[in-house]
């Protein structure tokens, strides 16, 4: 009796409406028996805090249709969109189980993104030509990449709009949207297409058996504050959070309850911990993200650091995103260095999955432990004896990050959070 699960890759930042859609309709496309999902833990992606932490947000999507939630190690939760990634990919390729990756998308044409990704993985000269010259007008790198992607479609003339106008490629006709001036500019910078182009890339790389199925994204954008739909984005319900604006009815009511317990954490909380960093660090080029370029911006500017949110704008250039900085700066926070990611990224990116919370109905916990190639760990403190050295500083970089991340809520709070070692794991 063969179970099939469906992957997804998230953050759950808080987890939302479209969360919830998102693991059902997976499972319903995929005729998915479990949902298993990779999870930033208590930083993500965007550079910053999570709102509320990583097993309060594993609960709420036990709550709500996921089976299995394993942790993605803080290393990769705070990386590039590429190498956040592919850690994922790697993380669920190496579970050996799993059938389809499922992920929200502007665009669900699985033709475009294949495409996309191809050329991108295979870089032909001429795309490579292009995105050099793009390069050299001193853009940004995602914005150079758009740019080469689209004059590399328009100079081979590639049919880039086989979703808009053909029914036959598109999975589900109800979802086709009739906009048939898409071009790939707008295409390659929307955020979900960007993620799945790095996860179809990723799959590729591995050679994996995991079949990728783009879900049209529906509700808000991406980053859309509006909040009077029922699908908002999870950056209008943090912003409605911090507003102290009622929230209601944008997430299911069973996580509503969690996030009413909770103080929210912001990225200006950990204001102190960075000012204290930047003034007694001499050098910074061997954090991850940070050039020559960048640390010599921050050197320039510490001394009239006041809090995060005021900083980040302060280095900001257009070879910079907001989320590039946003990102440096909160490794500089937990001490990520470019040689130990680069020893973990040679060393097959993840080499254990951290157990957030499982459902002990669906079975999924026995039917992996059967095929993974590496340990599900449920306990950390046994774990974390027996880890080999490559784990156990992975380990301890997590350890430490959560640690601080538990400190400065219990400083807010007054409330204690178990640590690592007293965590339990949710059990549905």
């Amino acid at each position: 009796n063969y179970m099939k699960i469906v992957g997804i890759i998230a953050e759950f930042n808080p987890f939302h409406n479209g969360h919830k859609y998102l693991i059902s309709k997976a499972k319903e496309v995929c005729n998915a028996d479990a949902a298993v999902i990779v999870c930033s833990g208590n930083y993500v992606q965007r550079g910053m805090p999570a709102i509320i932490n990583k097993t309060s947000r594993c609960e709420m999507a036990m709550l709500n249709g996921a089976d299995l939630v394993i942790e993605l190690p803080v290393v990769y939760s705070t990386a590039s969109a590429e190498l956040f990634a592919t850690a994922s990919i790697a993380l669920l390729d190496s579970l050996n189980c799993v059938d389809y990756l499922c992920f929200g998308c502007e665009t669900d044409s699985i033709d475009l993104l294949n495409t996309v990704a191809e050329i991108l993985i295979n870089e032909p000269k001429e795309y490579k030509d292009l995105l050099t010259i793009n390069l050299k007008t001193g853009i940004s790198f995602p914005k150079a990449r758009a740019k080469a992607l689209d004059e590399y479609f328009k100079k081979y003339n590639l049919d880039y709009s086989l979703d808009i106008n053909s029914k036959k490629y598109a999975k589900y006709p109800s979802d086709i949207t009739s906009n048939s001036n898409l071009d790939i500019n707008t295409f390659i910078n929307q955020p979900n297409n960007i993620l799945g182009i790095e996860y179809i890339k990723a799959l590729m790389r591995f050679n994996s058996k995991i079949n990728p199925v783009p879900l049209k994204r529906l509700g808000a954008g991406y980053h859309s504050l509006d909040t009077r739909t029922k699908l908002a984005s999870a950056t209008g319900i943090r912003t409605a959070i911090a507003n102290k604006d009622n929230i209601s009815g944008l997430l299911p009511d069973n996580c509503l309850n969690i996030i009413k317990n909770h103080t929210t954490i912001e990225y200006n909380d950990f204001s102190t911990v960075l000012g204290s960093k930047l003034l007694s660090m001499d050098t910074l080029d061997h954090i991850e993200g940070i050039n020559q370029d960048l640390s010599n911006r921050i050197a320039n500017n510490k001394y009239n650091f006041t809090d995060i949110e005021t900083f980040i704008p302060m280095l900001q250039s257009k070879n910079y995103t907001y989320s590039a900085i946003s990102r440096a700066l909160l490794h500089i926070i937990l001490d990520i260095k470019t040689d130990g990611l680069k020893e973990f990224i040679s060393n097959n990116y993840v080499n254990y999955a951290m157990i957030l919370g499982f459902n002990k109905n669906t079975g999924v916990l026995s039917e992996i432990s059967k095929s993974t190639k590496i340990p599900l760990v449920s306990k950390f403190a046994t774990f974390y004896k027996e880890a080999d050295n490559n784990q156990r500083k992975m380990l301890d970089i997590n350890l430490k990050a959560d640690n601080l991340y538990r400190m400065i809520y219990m400083n807010k709070t007054s409330e204690t959070l178990p640590t690592e070692f007293q965590r339990q794991i949710i059990i549905k």
